[in-house]
């Protein structure tokens, strides 16, 4: 299910969205999604805008992209597929429902298409270790893309955020020049709520042991 379909993109519009930068098509995208009232009128100037923005990028050029700004571009990207699904669809209501809500929805992004669980699994994480369990081997699909990411980065497990109930309330609008930093604050804030440690001593003669 496509969900950036409200334009269609001619040769003439084509050209011109290829030449738009695509870190700030997707940034766009995100700020607008996150913009929008769970029940925006139809008719709503700031919904339309959204719709085109997430259209633009069915046209963007992925190819001239380096790592940082394929990470900042894609982690974007998800987030707004995120908002505009649970924003048309609602967050889905079991675990099954949940394994077709995230096999199903998909974009249209520079030429190729994915799912979110393709984006998540076959792009962002694509350099990572895949799980390992029988069911992981049956749920997670096996897409490969050109434009996939190659270096791992630990910090994903705390940005990506799905709207469960685990993850971070916000989601920030990555850009490449401060991803670096956005990322350990995204973890920090995280493990912050997440994770508490505790000082007790320990018996005899030396110190006190922690425990998380």
């Amino acid at each position: 299910l496509v969900l950036n379909g409200r334009r269609l993109l001619f040769q003439p519009e084509l050209a011109a969205a290829s030449r738009l930068d695509a870190c700030e098509c997707a940034a766009r995208a995100l700020r607008l999604a996150l913009a929008l009232d769970e029940a925006e009128p139809l008719s709503s100037p700031r919904l339309v805008a959204f719709l085109d923005a997430a259209s633009s990028l069915k046209a963007v050029r992925l190819d001239g992209l380096d790592e940082e700004q394929k990470l900042a571009f894609f982690l974007n990207v998800y987030h707004t597929m995120i908002q505009h699904a649970y924003s048309l669809l609602g967050p889905p209501s079991s675990l099954l429902k949940a394994i077709s809500f995230f096999n199903t929805i998909a974009y249209q992004v520079g030429g190729d298409v994915f799912t979110l669980a393709e984006l998540e699994h076959n792009v962002l994480r694509a350099p990572s270790c895949r799980p390992k369990s029988f069911f992981s081997k049956w749920v997670l699909p096996k897409s490969s893309y050109s434009f996939a990411l190659t270096t791992a980065d630990y910090r994903l497990n705390f940005a990506l955020s799905c709207g469960s109930a685990s993850g971070l309330a916000t989601v920030p609008v990555y850009q490449p020049t401060l991803l670096g930093a956005q990322l350990d604050a995204v973890a920090s804030a995280f493990l912050a709520r997440t994770v508490a440690v505790s000082c007790r001593s320990g018996g005899g003669g030396g110190g006190g042991d922690a425990a998380v």
